[in-house]
Protein backbone atom coordinates (compact mmCIF):
# COMPACT_ATOMS: atom_id res chain seq x y z
CA UNK A 1 0.00 0.00 0.00
CA UNK A 2 1.43 3.39 -1.00
CA UNK A 3 1.45 6.59 1.04
CA UNK A 4 -1.33 7.93 -1.17
CA UNK A 5 -3.42 4.79 -0.56
CA UNK A 6 -3.20 5.37 3.20
CA UNK A 7 -3.87 9.10 2.95
CA UNK A 8 -6.87 10.41 4.88
CA UNK A 9 -9.45 12.36 2.84
CA UNK A 10 -8.63 15.66 4.57
CA UNK A 11 -4.94 15.30 3.80
CA UNK A 12 -5.72 14.43 0.19
CA UNK A 13 -7.93 17.51 -0.15
CA UNK A 14 -5.24 19.70 1.41
CA UNK A 15 -2.75 18.48 -1.19
CA UNK A 16 -5.28 19.04 -3.98
CA UNK A 17 -5.64 22.66 -2.87
CA UNK A 18 -1.86 23.05 -2.86
CA UNK A 19 -1.64 21.73 -6.43
CA UNK A 20 -4.44 24.02 -7.63
CA UNK A 21 -2.90 27.09 -6.02
CA UNK A 22 0.54 26.26 -7.42
CA UNK A 23 -0.75 26.99 -10.90
CA UNK A 24 -0.20 23.43 -12.12
CA UNK A 25 -2.70 21.93 -14.53
CA UNK A 26 -5.22 20.04 -12.43
CA UNK A 27 -7.50 17.43 -13.98
CA UNK A 28 -9.65 14.75 -12.41
CA UNK A 29 -7.77 12.02 -14.28
CA UNK A 30 -4.35 13.24 -13.17
CA UNK A 31 -5.40 13.67 -9.55
CA UNK A 32 -6.87 10.18 -9.46
CA UNK A 33 -3.53 8.77 -10.65
CA UNK A 34 -1.46 10.89 -8.26
CA UNK A 35 -3.47 9.94 -5.18
CA UNK A 36 -4.27 6.37 -6.20
CA UNK A 37 -8.05 6.77 -5.88
CA UNK A 38 -10.97 6.63 -8.27
CA UNK A 39 -12.05 9.56 -10.41
CA UNK A 40 -15.41 9.58 -8.62
CA UNK A 41 -13.57 10.08 -5.32
CA UNK A 42 -11.67 13.02 -6.78
CA UNK A 43 -14.87 14.54 -8.14
CA UNK A 44 -16.41 14.28 -4.67
CA UNK A 45 -13.35 15.97 -3.17
CA UNK A 46 -13.58 18.80 -5.72
CA UNK A 47 -17.30 19.29 -5.04
CA UNK A 48 -16.63 19.58 -1.32
CA UNK A 49 -13.73 21.96 -1.80
CA UNK A 50 -15.81 24.12 -4.12
CA UNK A 51 -18.61 24.31 -1.55
CA UNK A 52 -16.01 25.56 0.94
CA UNK A 53 -14.89 28.22 -1.52
CA UNK A 54 -11.37 26.80 -1.80
CA UNK A 55 -11.40 26.16 -5.54
CA UNK A 56 -13.70 26.30 -8.52
CA UNK A 57 -14.47 23.27 -10.62
CA UNK A 58 -14.13 23.36 -14.39
CA UNK A 59 -14.93 20.79 -17.03
CA UNK A 60 -12.63 17.91 -16.07
CA UNK A 61 -10.65 19.70 -13.39
CA UNK A 62 -10.36 22.73 -11.13
CA UNK A 63 -8.95 26.27 -10.96
CA UNK A 64 -8.01 28.46 -7.96
CA UNK A 65 -10.72 30.23 -6.00
CA UNK A 66 -8.52 33.28 -5.66
CA UNK A 67 -10.19 36.68 -5.16
CA UNK A 68 -8.20 38.11 -8.07
CA UNK A 69 -9.36 35.34 -10.39
CA UNK A 70 -12.90 34.56 -9.31
CA UNK A 71 -15.80 36.69 -8.30
CA UNK A 72 -18.11 37.38 -5.36
CA UNK A 73 -21.57 35.89 -5.16
CA UNK A 74 -24.42 37.32 -7.21
CA UNK A 75 -25.97 38.81 -4.06
CA UNK A 76 -22.69 40.49 -3.13
CA UNK A 77 -22.23 41.90 -6.63
CA UNK A 78 -25.74 43.35 -6.63
CA UNK A 79 -24.69 45.94 -4.03
CA UNK A 80 -21.26 46.69 -5.48
CA UNK A 81 -21.02 49.95 -7.45
CA UNK A 82 -24.80 50.07 -7.73
CA UNK A 83 -25.00 53.73 -8.72
CA UNK A 84 -22.45 53.24 -11.48
CA UNK A 85 -24.26 50.18 -12.82
CA UNK A 86 -27.56 52.03 -12.95
CA UNK A 87 -25.96 54.93 -14.81
CA UNK A 88 -24.38 52.52 -17.31
CA UNK A 89 -27.74 50.79 -17.75
CA UNK A 90 -29.47 54.06 -18.63
CA UNK A 91 -26.98 54.71 -21.43
CA UNK A 92 -27.24 51.14 -22.69
CA UNK A 93 -31.03 51.06 -22.61
CA UNK A 94 -31.10 54.26 -24.67
CA UNK A 95 -29.50 52.30 -27.52
CA UNK A 96 -32.35 49.77 -27.69
CA UNK A 97 -35.24 50.69 -29.96
CA UNK A 98 -38.60 49.05 -30.57
CA UNK A 99 -38.33 46.07 -32.88
CA UNK A 100 -34.73 45.28 -32.00
CA UNK A 101 -33.24 41.90 -31.14
CA UNK A 102 -30.66 41.88 -28.36
CA UNK A 103 -28.64 39.51 -26.21
CA UNK A 104 -28.30 40.24 -22.52
CA UNK A 105 -25.40 38.47 -20.84
CA UNK A 106 -25.83 37.30 -17.25
CA UNK A 107 -24.82 39.90 -14.68
CA UNK A 108 -26.01 42.59 -12.33
CA UNK A 109 -25.35 45.45 -14.78
CA UNK A 110 -27.28 43.71 -17.54
CA UNK A 111 -30.12 43.08 -15.08
CA UNK A 112 -30.32 46.86 -14.57
CA UNK A 113 -30.56 47.23 -18.36
CA UNK A 114 -33.41 44.71 -18.47
CA UNK A 115 -35.36 46.71 -15.89
CA UNK A 116 -35.32 49.70 -18.25
CA UNK A 117 -36.59 47.79 -21.28
CA UNK A 118 -39.98 46.68 -20.03
CA UNK A 119 -41.84 49.35 -22.00
CA UNK A 120 -40.30 48.44 -25.37
CA UNK A 121 -42.50 47.07 -28.14
CA UNK A 122 -41.70 44.13 -30.38
CA UNK A 123 -38.39 43.60 -28.62
CA UNK A 124 -36.67 40.20 -28.64
CA UNK A 125 -34.29 39.44 -25.78
CA UNK A 126 -32.06 36.38 -25.65
CA UNK A 127 -30.44 35.78 -22.29
CA UNK A 128 -28.56 33.15 -20.32
CA UNK A 129 -29.70 34.63 -17.01
CA UNK A 130 -32.92 33.57 -15.37
CA UNK A 131 -33.08 36.74 -13.17
CA UNK A 132 -33.25 38.73 -16.42
CA UNK A 133 -35.83 36.38 -17.88
CA UNK A 134 -37.97 36.73 -14.74
CA UNK A 135 -37.62 40.52 -14.82
CA UNK A 136 -38.92 40.72 -18.39
CA UNK A 137 -41.46 37.91 -18.23
CA UNK A 138 -44.43 40.23 -17.67
CA UNK A 139 -43.39 42.87 -20.21
CA UNK A 140 -46.11 42.66 -22.90
CA UNK A 141 -43.95 43.93 -25.75
CA UNK A 142 -40.90 41.80 -25.01
CA UNK A 143 -40.32 38.26 -26.21
CA UNK A 144 -37.80 36.51 -23.97
CA UNK A 145 -35.72 33.55 -25.14
CA UNK A 146 -33.76 31.73 -22.44
CA UNK A 147 -30.77 29.72 -23.60
CA UNK A 148 -31.04 26.85 -21.17
CA UNK A 149 -27.94 25.20 -19.76
CA UNK A 150 -26.31 24.52 -16.41
CA UNK A 151 -26.74 27.16 -13.70
CA UNK A 152 -23.59 28.59 -12.11
CA UNK A 153 -24.43 29.45 -8.54
CA UNK A 154 -22.09 32.43 -8.23
CA UNK A 155 -23.43 34.32 -11.22
CA UNK A 156 -26.81 32.65 -11.88
CA UNK A 157 -25.60 32.29 -15.47
CA UNK A 158 -26.63 29.42 -17.70
CA UNK A 159 -23.58 27.84 -19.30
CA UNK A 160 -22.57 24.72 -21.19
CA UNK A 161 -23.43 23.07 -24.51
CA UNK A 162 -27.18 23.79 -24.33
CA UNK A 163 -26.60 27.52 -23.90
CA UNK A 164 -24.03 27.57 -26.68
CA UNK A 165 -26.25 25.64 -29.11
CA UNK A 166 -29.06 28.18 -28.74
CA UNK A 167 -26.70 31.09 -29.29
CA UNK A 168 -25.34 29.47 -32.45
CA UNK A 169 -28.82 29.85 -33.96
CA UNK A 170 -29.17 33.56 -33.14
CA UNK A 171 -28.45 36.69 -35.19
CA UNK A 172 -28.98 39.69 -32.92
CA UNK A 173 -28.62 43.42 -33.45
CA UNK A 174 -26.80 43.99 -30.16
CA UNK A 175 -25.19 42.11 -27.33
CA UNK A 176 -24.66 43.74 -23.96
CA UNK A 177 -21.78 41.79 -22.53
CA UNK A 178 -20.49 41.78 -18.97
CA UNK A 179 -16.88 41.13 -18.03
CA UNK A 180 -14.74 40.75 -14.91
CA UNK A 181 -11.72 42.37 -16.46
CA UNK A 182 -10.64 44.58 -19.36
CA UNK A 183 -6.97 44.73 -20.24
CA UNK A 184 -5.44 45.90 -23.49
CA UNK A 185 -3.05 42.99 -23.77
CA UNK A 186 -5.17 40.23 -22.21
CA UNK A 187 -8.53 41.43 -23.52
CA UNK A 188 -11.83 40.56 -21.87
CA UNK A 189 -11.64 37.94 -19.14
CA UNK A 190 -13.94 36.12 -16.76
CA UNK A 191 -13.33 33.63 -13.93
CA UNK A 192 -14.39 30.38 -15.59
CA UNK A 193 -13.86 28.78 -19.01
CA UNK A 194 -17.55 27.81 -19.15
CA UNK A 195 -18.72 31.41 -18.96
CA UNK A 196 -15.96 32.53 -21.31
CA UNK A 197 -17.17 30.07 -23.93
CA UNK A 198 -20.76 31.32 -23.72
CA UNK A 199 -19.62 34.94 -23.97
CA UNK A 200 -17.67 34.12 -27.14
CA UNK A 201 -20.84 32.64 -28.63
CA UNK A 202 -22.69 35.84 -27.76
CA UNK A 203 -20.04 37.95 -29.48
CA UNK A 204 -20.31 35.82 -32.61
CA UNK A 205 -24.12 36.05 -32.60
CA UNK A 206 -24.42 39.85 -32.57
CA UNK A 207 -23.76 42.53 -35.16
CA UNK A 208 -22.65 45.01 -32.49
CA UNK A 209 -20.82 44.11 -29.28
CA UNK A 210 -21.29 46.51 -26.37
CA UNK A 211 -19.38 45.75 -23.19
CA UNK A 212 -20.98 47.15 -20.05
CA UNK A 213 -18.55 47.32 -17.15
CA UNK A 214 -17.98 49.72 -14.28
CA UNK A 215 -14.56 51.28 -13.85
CA UNK A 216 -13.41 48.73 -11.25
CA UNK A 217 -12.96 46.22 -14.11
CA UNK A 218 -10.26 48.33 -15.78
CA UNK A 219 -6.86 46.61 -16.12
CA UNK A 220 -8.09 43.55 -14.26
CA UNK A 221 -7.34 40.08 -15.61
CA UNK A 222 -9.42 37.08 -14.55
CA UNK A 223 -8.58 33.43 -15.17
CA UNK A 224 -10.40 32.66 -18.43
CA UNK A 225 -9.85 34.61 -21.65
CA UNK A 226 -13.01 35.62 -23.50
CA UNK A 227 -11.84 37.67 -26.47
CA UNK A 228 -9.42 40.45 -27.46
CA UNK A 229 -10.54 44.05 -27.09
CA UNK A 230 -10.78 44.19 -30.90
CA UNK A 231 -13.91 42.01 -30.61
CA UNK A 232 -15.87 44.86 -28.99
CA UNK A 233 -17.37 47.86 -30.74
CA UNK A 234 -18.16 49.89 -27.65
CA UNK A 235 -17.50 50.10 -23.94
CA UNK A 236 -20.00 51.77 -21.63
CA UNK A 237 -18.46 52.55 -18.25
CA UNK A 238 -18.67 55.24 -15.56
CA UNK A 239 -16.81 58.48 -14.90
CA UNK A 240 -14.19 56.66 -12.84
CA UNK A 241 -12.81 54.82 -15.88
CA UNK A 242 -9.03 55.17 -16.15
CA UNK A 243 -8.39 57.67 -18.99
CA UNK A 244 -5.39 55.60 -20.09
CA UNK A 245 -7.63 52.60 -20.80
CA UNK A 246 -10.15 54.78 -22.62
CA UNK A 247 -7.34 56.24 -24.75
CA UNK A 248 -5.95 52.81 -25.61
CA UNK A 249 -9.38 51.53 -26.58
CA UNK A 250 -10.15 54.56 -28.72
CA UNK A 251 -6.82 54.07 -30.49
CA UNK A 252 -7.97 50.57 -31.39
CA UNK A 253 -11.29 51.72 -32.80
CA UNK A 254 -13.43 50.97 -29.76
CA UNK A 255 -15.97 53.65 -28.92
CA UNK A 256 -16.02 54.58 -25.23
CA UNK A 257 -19.06 56.09 -23.51
CA UNK A 258 -18.97 57.22 -19.89
CA UNK A 259 -22.24 57.33 -17.99
CA UNK A 260 -23.03 60.28 -15.74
Amino acid sequence: MTGCDRMFPEERKRRIIERVRSGAAVTVQDLAQVFGVSESTIRRDLRELEREGLLERTHGGAVPADPTLTEPSYAEKTDQNRAEKMAIARVAAGMVHDGASIILDAGTTTLEIARLLKDRRNLTVVTNAYPIAAELADAPGVEVIVTGGTVRGKTLALVGPLAEQVLEQVNADLVFLGTNGIDIERGLTTPTPAEASVKRRMIAAARKVVVVADSSKAWRVAFAAVAPVSSMHMLISDRGLDPRLAHELLARGVQVLTAE
